[in-house]
């Protein structure tokens, strides 16, 4: 009974450090000013560093990929300090690890935060964090290939876009070359509905870049 109080005390932990709004108390503990009330109004990375510079929007990332990867290390020690905390669940004869879906809650106080009326950011660098403790190559990748696409097209959009599905893609490389796929399928899978999370997120700077009328990313800051 007290590992189930654990665990649910843990989720709620997770969703509450999700929640925490960076970007807003970056803007305003260094600039004074309210990020929802410049650029694009999001809270999160791409805006940050268009309305406060690279070097706000770093730190504001930074917090933001904390926020997904604290809750997971929270319930690796805690597993460690407790001893008896089994990590893995069966379903339909498959066994996955529980951490995910602290992952998973923490990405959902990102998005949907407690403390600013459940408007939060596109769960971009929330998932950055929980990918880089679950998975660190693609992780590692997906950054990379952010800074990449975002430094030559300028597009922050497309940038997360790329950055997802680099994710996916050497994710599944890496599991098919260890051979261990089926046995990390539900991650597979949880990745994978990610990424549709993502893309949904971002439907609206689709539609722009479509229309060519997408903000370009911007490294000094306006304010």
């Amino acid at each position: 009974m007290e590992i189930i109080l654990l665990q649910i005390g843990l989720f709620i932990a997770s969703y509450l450090i999700g929640s925490i709004p960076s970007g807003i108390i970056v803007s305003k503990v260094f600039m004074g000013i309210d990020l929802r009330e410049h650029g694009s109004k999001n809270i999160g990375t791409s805006n940050a560093i268009r309305v406060m510079g690279i070097k706000l929007g770093i730190l504001v990332f930074l917090l933001d990929a904390l926020k997904g990867a604290l809750p997971i290390l929270l319930v690796r020690l805690m597993g460690h300090l407790v001893g008896d905390m089994s990590t893995y669940i069966t379903i339909f004869n498959q066994s996955f690890n529980y951490e995910i879906l602290f992952g998973v809650t923490a990405i959902l106080g990102h998005t949907f935060p407690l403390y600013i009326g459940f408007k939060g950011g596109k769960a971009v660098a929330a998932s950055c964090g929980v990918v880089l403790v679950l998975t660190p190559i693609p992780g590692v990748l997906c950054i990379l290939a952010y800074i990449i696409v975002v430094a030559i097209t300028k597009y922050a959009s497309l940038g997360s876009t790329i950055a997802a599905l680099v994710v996916l893609i050497s994710t599944l490389v890496q599991l098919l070359v260890q051979g261990r796929l089926y046995e990390e399928m539900f991650m597979f899978v949880f990745y994978t509905l990610l990424v549709i999370f993502i893309f949904v997120r971002h439907k609206d700077n689709y539609k722009r870049l479509l229309n060519g009328t997408e903000n370009k990313m911007s490294f000094k800051k306006k304010s």
